[in-house]
């Protein structure tokens, strides 16, 4: 949103449009550009996977799913506990990275960057706020259980927490 200023007549944006979002950088990438890390290629204003017949000279920078990742920031984490995810560890795992890979067909810069088992707690740790609803929302339709849902909008972040007992 635009606002005109009468004196002056200058423009101000509003706090939304300044908002700095982890996939929003204020370098631009030029099309064609390739992620050394991923493969991904930048092309029609989004990072896309490569086509298998493209092939040549592109300019190389980090994506930034790939940045988010080296530094170290999380979009969102998923926390499953409870002793039904104790015992079912590998079940919860598989359908974790199958909501992983069906995201990242449409969306390839949503990933897990890490994933913490202790005890009878797994805790995952992704790049988007999306991709955190994404899995809470599956496991709980899939394996029943208790679902919370928090984002903090201002800040792009997401924490699902799924529990489930015997």
């Amino acid at each position: 949103m635009v606002k005109l200023h009468k004196a002056g007549e200058r423009f101000q944006r509003d706090k939304r449009v300044e908002e700095k979002t982890p996939f929003r950088h204020t370098e631009k990438y030029r099309i064609g550009t390739r992620c050394p890390d991923c493969g991904l290629v930048f092309s029609g204003s989004v990072w896309k996977k490569p086509e298998p017949t493209s092939g040549g000279q592109f300019p190389s920078k980090p994506c930034p799913a790939c940045l988010l990742v080296r530094d170290g920031q999380i979009g969102g984490i998923v926390q499953l506990s409870g002793n039904f995810a104790a015992l079912h560890r590998r079940d919860l795992m598989n359908r974790i990275r199958n909501v992983e890979k069906v995201s990242s067909l449409e969306r390839p810069l949503e990933r897990i960057i890490k994933i913490d088992e202790t005890g009878d707690e797994i805790s995952v740790a992704v790049t988007t706020e999306h991709l955190a609803a994404r899995i809470g929302k599956a496991i709980q339709r899939d394996y029943g259980g208790e679902l919370q849902l928090k984002y903090a909008p201002e800040e792009k972040y997401a924490i699902a927490r799924w529990h489930r007992d015997l």
